[in-house]
This record gives structure tokens, sequence and C-alpha cells, in this order.
């Protein structure tokens, strides 16, 4: 069996009349399957022939029109937000929707591996993960997956998988990937940002082991315990 077909049979799609992403991915289909709805006025028996959550659906639409008014306050007027005509499959990759949402997810990219269709996640504490084979991710000639992709989650089952996955392009990865490069995770995190060189500065500066026994204050624990031994040898002479 070639490495197509095998790849194939293990990612099993939905057969109904869903779209299925354009072969770009889960945001694109999620994207696709709104737009129907929204062709049907919002229909709600739609939802259920397609087995769709109804709550969920309505929710989006909530979720929707909220971000629309939001741009609206933002273009400081009317803002027209759908689109008056589809373009031609053939001639639409969602290009803008995928590089927005490599850069809205900078910290949840992923490159594949070389020779198979495992992925690392870039960025901070790389693991090697799979896309889940519930995805619409589509897959080359040579039943390849994209070399990057921007993924929502990541779950762990048998094995860790990515959820929501969606191909994106390498000349959108690298300026994020030189920008994660430059991140102090330490100062992120709520630390100095310093590099441990840098917090300890010079050793010779720093005051001697004897110098410190000097200055320690005398209500440290080690003096507390002294007095404390003091006071007790003090009451024991008195009985």
């Amino acid at each position: 069996m070639s490495r197509r077909k095998c790849t194939e049979k293990k990612r099993k799609h939905d057969s109904s009349g869903l779209p299925n992403g354009s072969g770009w991915g889960d945001h694109i289909q999620l994207l696709q399957i709104y737009e129907l709805w929204d062709q049907t006025d919002y229909d709600v028996d739609w939802c259920k022939d397609n087995n769709l959550q109804v709550r969920g659906m309505k929710f989006v639409g909530d979720v929707r029109k909220q971000l629309s008014q939001i741009m609206q306050k933002i273009a400081k007027g009317s803002l027209d937000v759908r689109t008056n005509e589809r373009r031609k499959e053939s001639q639409e990759d969602y290009r803008n929707l995928r590089k927005s949402l490599s850069v809205g997810y900078a910290n949840q990219l992923a490159e594949r591996m070389i020779r198979h269709n495992g992925y690392r996640t870039l960025g901070f504490k790389p693991q090697l993960v799979q896309v889940h084979p519930s995805s619409v991710l589509r897959t080359d000639e040579e039943g390849m997956l994209p070399n990057y992709v921007v993924y929502h989650e990541l779950i762990s089952t048998s094995r860790p998988f990515m959820q929501n996955v969606c191909a994106v392009e390498m000349p959108w990865v690298m300026p994020i990937l030189k920008k994660l490069e430059k991140l102090n995770i330490s100062k992120l995190s709520g630390g100095s940002g310093q590099s441990e060189e840098q917090a300890g500065g010079d050793k010779s500066s720093l005051p001697k082991k004897d110098d410190v026994d000097v200055a320690r204050p005398v209500d440290d624990h080690d003096s507390q315990i002294q007095a404390a031994r003091e006071r007790f040898l003090a009451r024991k002479e008195k009985r």
C-alpha cells in the first residue's frame, strides 16, 4: 500500500455534504460552515440536518456580532463584513485569514518533520506531535502534509495530537520565529529578565563570608535559637 493510501485510510473524514476546508485545514472548514449557515438565514433545521450543535452555532453568531461591532468602532463608521460575492474555490486560498492565524497563534506553530507527517512544535519547550485524525487538512500527491501549520490546542490520548489545524506558509513563520527567539521567558514570567551572570554581577565585589556573618541581623533564625537556649539555661540554673 502506498504512503498516500495509507495516510488517507488513517485520516477518516466526515462524508456529509459539509465543506472540507478547501484542503487548508479545520479553521477554514469552520468558516465555510458558518458561511453556509449564513446563506440559510441561520436556519436551525439546517444545523440539525447536518448534525451541527445549534447552541454552538448560535454562540459563534454572537461572537461574530461582537467582533463586527468592535471593527465598526475602530473603523469609526459602517463596515460591511460580509463578502458580496464568493470567489471561485480554485482562486481562493484564504491567504489573509491563514496569515492572520499564524500571527495570532504565534506560540502555536509547528513544523513537519523531514521524512514523515509528524510535527515539532516551535517556540518554548518544543515537542513532537501529530495532526489529529479528524482534521480535514489535506495531503499532497506524495501523501505529505504541509510543512508548517498553526494549531488551536494540544490533546494527549495515546499520543500528543494537534486539534483544529490550519496550513500556513514559511515566509509568514520565519519572521515570527526570529521574534520568539528574542523573547525573555523569565521576564514574561515575572522574573528580572537578567541572565544568571548579569544577576550575579562581579563575584569579586560580593561580600566575603566573614563579612556576611558579622553583618547578619541579630534577630535572624540562628540568633533566635541561641537566645532561646540561653534563656533555658538561665531558668535551669535558678532551679
